[in-house]
């Protein structure tokens, strides 16, 4: 339970908990009393509240909400105020997420995630000086790295996924066209289950796939991703999309919908829907689920074109990075460290 110093405090807290928690527009901006001191209506409020909390992806709400309750069940099981935090507390909890195998980026957003509820109930920021050594003595300490890569399938691991999977169920046909569309495509996992039927559009060469919004492109202004046709029937992303489509039927709506044991839904799936629907359909295939992911898709895409000897540019084109060097440190200079390493002629 969160200690809060004061009634008005409290309220905002609540406030802040309840948009997290629902992802919802109802936020963290004021009392319907300060806009009316301010010369404005309750509508113009919740407009403007709408507005701040629109700023926010509901996935990042949703990541900053798990992170402020991991924070939360910390500071109560040590008796501690998480609101307002002391940056002493702060510095604790980091140190102890750190040694329990936690990686920076985690630490990280466990920072930014404290910070914004402190922010947004009108709390001082706890994030001090202090705070911020700590974290660098963490990185010196240990190290920057993700603790766990995800794995990139291969061309052949991807057919032996979908190779046992039973097609003739709708499931099957659904869970196809996601594991070749989304190799293909090397879309993100929030991309792929975001794709409506009219997002797509089928041309002689392959598909055209329009995605609203993105990681780099969160105001929308639309990005077109193509996939062509696959060599072979049994692996063709367009064939097992099309499959699909004729199953789902054409009714306007989410491309990727949930499914139950009598009936097919209108619901879109999520994106965790995906990563444990690829794990189990990996392992079923033979493979080591372990580091199997959602991203084990798009980073195997990517490997695989680095692999075949593509261009960086073409590789970096379909998978629209922001930020070139986490493409070329992530996946082409490790095969190029394998193809080029000179332990390969040492004669062991």
């Amino acid at each position: 339970m969160c200690l809060v110093a004061s009634s008005a405090m409290r309220d905002r807290y609540n406030r802040a908990m309840t948009s997290l928690a629902t992802a919802t527009h109802s936020v963290m901006f004021a009392d319907s009393s300060d806009a009316l001191r301010a010369g404005l209506t309750e509508t113009d409020a919740a407009r403007i509240a709408g507005a701040i909390s629109a700023a926010r992806a509901d996935s990042t709400r949703a990541v900053y909400a798990h992170a402020w309750n991991q924070w939360e069940r910390w500071c109560a099981a040590r008796d501690l105020s998480p609101l307002p935090a002391q940056p002493l507390a702060i510095c604790a909890y980091l140190i102890d997420r750190a040694e329990s195998g936690r990686s920076m980026a985690t630490l990280n957003l466990a920072c930014t995630a404290i910070r914004y509820v402190h922010r947004h109930c009108g709390a001082p920021d706890p994030v001090t000086e202090t705070v911020r050594h700590v974290r660098q003595g963490l990185r010196r300490i240990h190290g920057t790295a993700p603790r766990r890569l995800a794995h990139p399938l291969t061309v052949r691991e991807v057919g032996q996924v979908v190779g046992g999977i039973d097609r003739a169920t709708p499931i099957g046909i659904r869970d196809t066209a996601i594991i070749l569309l989304g190799f293909a495509s090397a879309m993100r996992r929030s991309e792929l289950v975001a794709l409506r039927l009219d997002d797509i559009t089928h041309h002689p060469d392959g598909l055209m796939l329009t995605v609203r919004q993105s990681k780099t492109d969160p105001h929308g202004r639309g990005q077109i991703v193509a996939v062509a046709h696959g060599q072979h029937l049994r692996t063709d992303p367009v064939a097992a999309l099309v499959a699909w489509c004729e199953t789902r039927g054409h009714i306007p709506g989410p491309l990727f919908t949930r499914l139950d044991r009598t009936s097919m839904s209108r619901q879109p799936i999520s994106g965790h829907v995906v990563a444990r629907m690829l794990r189990v359909r990996a392992i079923a295939a033979g493979l080591d689920g372990t580091r199997i992911t959602a991203h084990s898709l798009r980073a195997g895409h990517a490997t695989a074109a680095a692999v075949a000897g593509i261009s960086l540019e073409r590789i970096a084109a379909q998978t629209r990075h922001r930020d070139i060097s986490v493409l070329v440190n992530g996946y082409i200079r490790p095969v190029e460290a394998l193809a080029r390493t000179s332990s390969r002629d040492l004669g062991l």
